[in-house]
């Protein structure tokens, strides 16, 4: 794995986080005749992971707006993300930068563009995330790395936002250091376009909270300890959150597509993009968001 130091740190706490319900008994995500984006038509990238390992059985990919599909067979939760390699970046370095032996992340990852990804997806489950590719090399990254290259002419996809604009159920922004949900959200399987509002790279990663919770326990199971630390005056610790989708890292003035099954209940937002000034994820900078879904209607909270 790789060691970021406190960059990995968080991301190793995020990561333990699901471990704890993967022998649950889960259902996969409803398959393409229920979903909204699949629907769609795009071409597909098909990530397949279990564990360390990677199947993408495409090596190379056409630009343009591009349906990718993550499939969990391993057994544990699974969280990673992708983006376009620099071009004067070579293969030799993004192997030797994101190595075994890495000590921190390298200065060409802020420089690169993240298109969005599948966020948290559980063991047996299958995410999915439409995005924007242009022609570059492109990596998925996680404990391992995957290198594939997208080619063909650069993709213009302002020009067909409307058709997902039509189907969308709500907009969330992301920027510094916080997220704007819609006003009123209904409680089930809907389409959310998200929007990096902001100046750096963010990411939507949501999680089903066990009981309801404040932002300020959020934060406080955050600086815990370990995976078991409990908010002050009780309260559910990081392992009885459960993740439901959202978005990884998104790259400024852009926006992608995901799908999500909201039940009722308190939903936990939270962003663990590194960032290289601070050497802190924006979750430990106050990059936090708490709203809950009732029957009808999802409710930010303040």
């Amino acid at each position: 794995m790789h060691r970021f130091s406190l960059f990995l740190a968080f991301l190793a706490l995020l990561l333990s986080l699901p471990a704890q319900i993967a022998a649950q008994d889960l259902e996969a995500t409803p398959g393409a005749s229920s979903s909204a984006l699949a629907g769609l038509g795009y071409p597909e990238l098909l990530v397949r992971v279990n564990g360390d390992a990677f199947e993408m059985p495409e090596t190379t990919v056409t630009a343009g707006r591009t349906l990718v599909r993550l499939e969990n067979q391993g057994e544990e939760s699974w969280h990673g993300f992708m983006l376009q390699v620099p071009a004067d970046v070579t293969d030799e370095q993004v192997v030797a930068d994101l190595g075994p032996e890495a000590e921190a992340p390298p200065p060409w990852m802020f420089e690169a563009i993240y298109p969005g990804f599948p966020g948290e997806t559980l063991p047996g489950q299958t995410s999915l995330a439409l995005v924007d590719l242009i022609p570059g090399r492109y990596i998925v990254l996680s404990d391992t790395v995957q290198q594939f290259e997208v080619v063909g002419d650069a993709a213009t996809p302002s020009a067909t936002l409307e058709a997902e604009d039509s189907i969308v159920d709500g907009t969330v922004r992301l920027f510094e250091f916080n997220f704007q949900f819609p006003d009123m959200l209904a409680a089930g399987r809907q389409l959310w376009a998200v929007t990096n509002a902001g100046r750096e790279p963010h990411e939507l990663l949501l999680a089903r909270a066990p009981q309801p919770v404040t932002t300020e326990q959020v934060m406080e199971l955050l600086a815990g300890e370990s995976e078991d630390a409990t908010p002050t005056g009780g309260g559910p610790s990081f392992a009885d959150f459960e993740p439901v989708g959202g978005l990884g890292w998104l790259s400024p003035g852009l926006t992608a597509w995901t799908e999500i099954d909201l039940t009722p209940g308190t939903y936990v937002a939270l962003c663990f993009v590194y960032d290289p000034e601070t050497g802190l994820p924006h979750v430990a900078m106050g990059m936090v968001a708490v709203f809950t879904v009732g029957q009808v209607a999802a409710t930010p909270v303040s």
